[in-house]
């Protein structure tokens, strides 16, 4: 493949290693956040015993969950493009040789 071809799929694959982390940076912000939320509505339901809190603490605890798939793909997903970006590198450096 020619250099010129590598380079702009180098460049490609470092704005969506951009966009992907920052996607990560703002999922786990998010995890964060609803985790607190959802440990203190643990913490309420097991207080008031009441079926409404306990629901609210269900509702809670599935965000975190949700949160947390969502934040393990984005992970995965970035860790291919960090893959494919060792590797571009490597093609790059085995050509200048």
């Amino acid at each position: 493949m020619p250099i010129k071809i590598t380079e702009r799929q180098l460049r490609r694959n470092s704005e969506q290693i951009a966009s992907v982390r920052a996607e990560l940076v703002l999922l786990d912000e998010q995890w964060a956040y609803l985790s607190d939320e959802a440990d203190t509505a643990r913490l309420y339901a097991l207080v008031s015993e009441t079926p409404i809190s306990e629901r609210t603490h269900q509702r809670a605890a599935r965000h975190v969950e949700v949160i947390g798939q969502q934040r393990s793909q984005v992970a995965d997903r970035l860790g291919q493009l960090e893959g494919r970006q060792d590797a571009l590198l490597d093609q790059m450096s085995g050509r200048s040789r």
